[in-house]
């Protein structure tokens, strides 16, 4: 077993890294302009690239769990968890702005609801019931 052997994995599953982190740029671009067909294209190449990244992590923690002197790839591994650390975290973004769309979702079908007849959107006192205030605006 050399050096060489696990130097090149943790630069195999770096750059698969590197290439998870460009999807989730794209996939932020692709959320915050709502294109959805963009959306599900970067969803199908950050699954594939999450598989390859799986695949490449476990050769490298077998080459590191067989190699001897392990403080020679520590900086390798440090700067690969700096960069699973960067992916996490706007893969994480991605994640609340998927929520926030499907929050916005919901209530304009609440409300295309409400106008085709459902629950009514404003109540007899010319209150929506989806406010939320506790006190009133004016007193007469």
């Amino acid at each position: 077993m050399t050096d060489r052997a696990l130097d090149d994995a943790i630069a195999a599953e770096a750059a698969g890294i590197d290439a998870l982190a460009a999807v989730l740029a794209e996939e932020t671009a692709a959320l915050c302009a709502c294109d959805v067909e963009a959306v599900e294209r970067t969803a199908a190449r950050k699954l594939d690239l999450v598989r390859d990244i799986e695949r490449l992590s476990a050769t490298r923690r077998a080459l590191t769990a067989r190699l001897s002197d392990r403080a020679t790839a520590a900086p390798l591994l440090a700067a690969l968890v700096a960069c699973a650390a960067e992916a996490s975290r706007v893969n994480a973004l991605n994640g609340r702005l998927i929520d926030r769309h499907q929050q916005y979702v919901a209530r304009s079908l609440a409300a295309l609801r409400g106008a085709a007849g459902g629950a009514a959107v404003y109540g007899p006192d010319g209150q929506s019931p989806l406010a939320t205030t506790s006190r009133p605006r004016a007193l007469a």
